[in-house]
């Protein structure tokens, strides 16, 4: 088949997408070159040792189609969370969900508002819909800008991205912010939610986002993820909150058969009972995130204010030379620009060890750049 045959079977708003495949984490090269993959926002922590005899216990019976629906997954959420369980739906990853809010509310031509610098899904989910991605630049602190937000709502404005904390800044939404974009948002639009590092925003004092967000008249969704926090990025579940049964209705009616496989199913009923597993690495968290913050500092980096699993830093030098000498070394990071500077750099707090090597080599280099 020539590529002139694909390309009439192909729509043009496809045809447009670029192929950017995920970063993945290259094998390691032994003990004394160690991978030290500090740009996936993964845990450094494994699983706890519950989850993974869980996970092993489920492998037994893959013969059998996992429940689509995830119903004992979703009974514990509506304990731990308060909502309903005809409010909640999974997903494979909550990067599912963000792709069903676009195909539910946007056709051709429509808009749809995110932040940038934003998580790449927001931009590329839109433009599969054909839709119009308005970006909204965040503040100078990494916060998401909710005055701007709301003041590039249009008529044509039919889905609204907000996260808190925010990818790939860190920045943390204050409760008041919250409270003027449920008041102000138009109702008749979906807001979509993104808390993917959810438990790293309450336990840096961010405000509980779900009472704040039922005040909204119009419908909303407020997606968490397994894969931070506890550990299951490779296992990809994730799960939204919705404002009414008829919402989470809607979700349900275009997912994809068994999306959530039940190894998964299982890790994530567990994890949410392993709060000291939880507790310790939140702790872990905050602690190397201080200390790598301070360390970037002190060599001529700006730290922005974060309460997620990572810590962006305005570089003093262009960051992608950076990054790359850093790779070098097998420490990876992620560089992406930043108007009017040589641009960011967003490290994952991995272990003890991991922050030590990476301020210790960025030091260096930020020597001979």
């Amino acid at each position: 088949m020539t590529g002139r045959m694909v390309e009439r079977v192909v729509t043009p708003r496809i045809r447009r997408l670029e192929i950017v495949p995920p970063q993945a984490t290259p094998p390691d090269l032994g003990a004394g070159l160690p991978v030290r993959s500090l740009h996936l926002n993964e845990s450094p922590f494994p699983p706890a040792p519950a989850v993974i005899k869980a996970m092993q216990q489920a492998a037994a019976a893959l013969n059998r189609y996992p429940d689509h629906d995830g119903k004992q997954l979703v009974a514990a959420l509506a304990l731990r969370t308060g909502a309903a369980p005809d409010k909640i739906v999974i997903g494979s990853g909550s990067n599912e969900l963000l792709y069903t809010s676009a195909d539910i509310s946007l056709d051709q031509n429509d808009e749809a508002i995110a932040p940038t610098p934003g998580f790449p899904t927001y931009a590329k989910t839109i433009a599969m819909r054909g839709a119009v991605h308005v970006g909204v630049a965040v503040r100078k602190d990494g916060v998401v800008d909710i005055d701007q937000t709301l003041a590039a709502v249009t008529s044509r404005t039919r889905l609204v991205f907000v996260a808190s904390p925010h990818n790939p800044t860190g920045g943390l939404l204050a409760q008041a912010e919250i409270e003027k974009l449920v008041r102000e948002l138009p109702d008749d639009l979906l807001l979509h939610f993104d808390e993917a590092y959810y438990e790293f925003g309450r336990h840096a004092g961010g405000p509980e986002s779900l009472p704040l967000l039922a005040r909204r008249r119009g419908p909303w969704i407020a997606t968490r993820s397994f894969s931070k926090a506890y550990g299951l990025a490779g296992a990809r579940i994730g799960y939204g909150i919705t404002s009414s049964r008829e919402l989470a209705d809607v979700y349900r009616k275009i997912r994809v058969n068994f999306s959530v496989n039940a190894v998964a199913l299982a890790a994530a009923t567990v994890a949410l009972d392993e709060t000291a597993h939880l507790a310790e690495l939140l702790e872990h968290t905050a602690t190397e995130r201080q200390r790598l913050a301070l360390g970037l500092r002190q060599v001529g980096f700006h730290a922005l204010p974060s309460a997620a699993n990572f810590v962006t830093v305005i570089a003093p030098r262009p960051c992608a030379a950076i990054a790359a000498a850093l790779k070098e070394e097998n420490i990876f990071v992620l560089p992406f620009p930043w108007p009017g500077t040589p641009g960011a750099l967003r490290i994952t707090i991995g272990s003890h060890d991991d922050t030590t090597a990476c301020l210790a080599a960025i030091g260096r280099i930020v020597k001979t750049i």
